[in-house]
């Protein structure tokens, strides 16, 4: 069995999220894409039982990524997450520091940087069930 699996790509800037989805196919994942922290969450509500991990963009319009993380938080949607963020690391660990989060991924990132953030992420949900 191989270690890939689905991932859910939360981005609200088109090229962007297309760059991201075309990496993670390329590296063998399957890919679900939403534009903005509410289409996420619906994602989510329907489809948490096989996405193995989401890829969050912490700042959207809208729903900001700590706002989706909140609220996947409160509904139970346990899915490993892994931040997606201009902002360097260490401010994001701090300002998650409540949170469960799988990973951080400084953009812009490179392919070898989400591909291990990513299957990190993957392992720990195949760990968790």
């Amino acid at each position: 069995m191989s270690l890939a699996g689905l991932v859910l790509v939360v981005e609200d800037e088109d090229p962007v999220r297309r760059y991201t989805v075309s990496l993670l196919e390329e590296l063998g994942f399957k890919v679900l894409q939403a534009s903005d922290g509410i289409e996420a969450i619906a994602i989510l509500r329907e489809r948490s039982a096989e996405i193995s991990a989401m890829l969050l963009d912490h700042s959207m319009p809208g729903l900001s990524g700590e706002e989706v993380l909140a609220q996947v938080e409160r509904e139970g949607l346990a899915v490993p997450v892994v931040l997606t963020s201009g902002y360097d690391r260490a401010s994001l660990e701090r300002r998650f520091a409540g949170h469960d989060v799988a990973g951080y991924l400084q953009k812009p990132f490179r392919i070898e940087a989400l591909d291990e953030t990513v299957r990190l992420a993957v392992a720990r949900r195949a760990q968790a069930s």
